[in-house]
């Protein structure tokens, strides 16, 4: 029969087993732990030691030592807790992202493309991006879509393991405070009644607490003491106004008399308004009435624009046919003037050509009168008259 083990040996042996636990469940060993295990293995390590000292010796066992610390409720599990970090949440985004990339890729080039062609002669958009090579077509970009949801999936994947790794932590740290909890009670039960000095410690501790204490009540009943003589003082100075509020309630009475007099004198000269009110009543109606029939007018006159509208809107494009119509007739007219113009050219000219023609003429003449000896006697060869002077 194998003999049970004392209560600083169950201390021991509930940690090694926890540390055991935690680095297995951590992937982790006693050499590369990180801090929140490595801070944990040593707060059992001089748990362990300060349970073995206290079984060894009560008489001289620290009452304050960290060791009685492991019976408070969450004190390992909070040194043990270190929350895994966490993926952005905007990487759920990040395919829409690049799909909209891509689209927009291939939106550019196909309006680069095709923007100078005629839009009859343009395939679909989807058909042209089906066309371009598979590093710009859907393809690339479904390669793409699922390597990044992949990614993602796995970055998430890493943050659940990292919780299930804190939230098992979590428990096997629960679980050794209760385990904790018998073999603790059995070494304080141990430490007995304390020694004098000590029973003299905690009295002096207590007396300083309770000082403290007693200082703190001084200060608050300080104030209060304040707060109630200022509160005496006004209850003076109400004590003493109150022959005054009674002189102050027998004068609004009077005002009040006063003002129910004003009041029946009001009323009395209000009493002629009110057939001026009715008058008014009577006249809005009438007003109403007149409003309605102005509203009918307006409508009629909004008719009648509206018709006037439209017939100025016919007589407009009227004007613009008669104007197309008349413009053949200006091109014509045009045409023949400009044809005047170039006959009236053409007369000049040929009026020109006939003068010298006929000076032409005239000088042949004459040539051919002195080469046949026609001349007349009494004219010397020196004063024959140019061509140009004979009429």
């Amino acid at each position: 029969m194998t003999e049970p083990l004392s209560a600083a040996r169950q201390v021991a042996v509930l940690a090694k087993a926890a540390m055991s636990t935690m680095d297995k469940t951590a992937g982790v060993s006693a050499k590369n732990r990180p801090p929140h295990l490595a801070q944990l293995h040593g707060v059992l390590e001089v748990a362990a030691q300060q349970a073995k000292q206290v079984e060894s010796n009560p008489a001289t066992a620290d009452r304050d030592a960290d060791l009685w610390r492991l019976r408070e409720p969450g004190y390992l599990r909070a040194i043990c807790e270190h929350p895994p970090a966490h993926p952005s949440s905007a990487l759920v985004l990040l395919p829409v992202v690049l799909t909209w990339s891509a689209l927009g890729a291939a939106e550019w080039r196909y309006v680069e493309q095709y923007t100078s062609s005629e839009p009859g002669a343009r395939p679909s958009f989807f058909a042209d991006w089906l066309s371009q090579p598979w590093y710009l077509g859907p393809v690339m970009l479904s390669l793409v879509i699922v390597v990044t949801v992949l990614w993602i999936m796995l970055n998430h994947r890493r943050t659940w393991k990292s919780h299930r790794r804190a939230d098992t932590i979590d428990r096997v740290a629960h679980q050794l405070e209760v385990d904790l909890l018998p073999p603790l009670a059995i070494l304080r039960a141990l430490l007995g009644t304390s020694s004098p000095e000590q029973q003299t410690r905690e009295a002096a501790a207590t007396l300083a607490g309770a000082a403290h204490r007693l200082g703190e009540a001084s200060s608050r009943l300080a104030a209060a003491s304040e707060v109630v003589d200022r509160l005496g003082a006004v209850a003076r100075e109400l004590v003493a106004a109150l022959p005054d509020l009674a002189r102050q309630v027998d004068a609004f009475s009077a005002v009040q008399q006063r003002f129910g007099e004003q009041a029946g004198q009001i009323v009395a000269a209000v009493a002629p308004l009110e057939t001026v009110v009715a008058d008014v009543g009577v006249a809005a109606g009438l007003a109403r009435e007149a409003s309605a029939a102005s509203g009918e007018v307006v409508r009629a006159a909004t008719v009648q624009t509206s018709l006037a509208h439209d017939l100025s809107t016919r007589n407009a494009a009227h004007r613009d046919l008669l104007e197309e119509a008349q413009k053949p007739f200006s091109a014509a007219a045009d045409s023949v003037a400009g044809a005047a113009d170039r006959f009236q050219a053409t007369v000049s000219t040929l009026q020109e050509t006939t003068s010298k023609l006929r000076e032409t003429i005239r000088e042949v003449n004459w040539l051919a009168m002195v080469s046949d000896g026609l001349r007349h006697p009494a004219e010397h060869p020196d004063q024959v008259t140019p061509p140009s002077q004979v009429a």
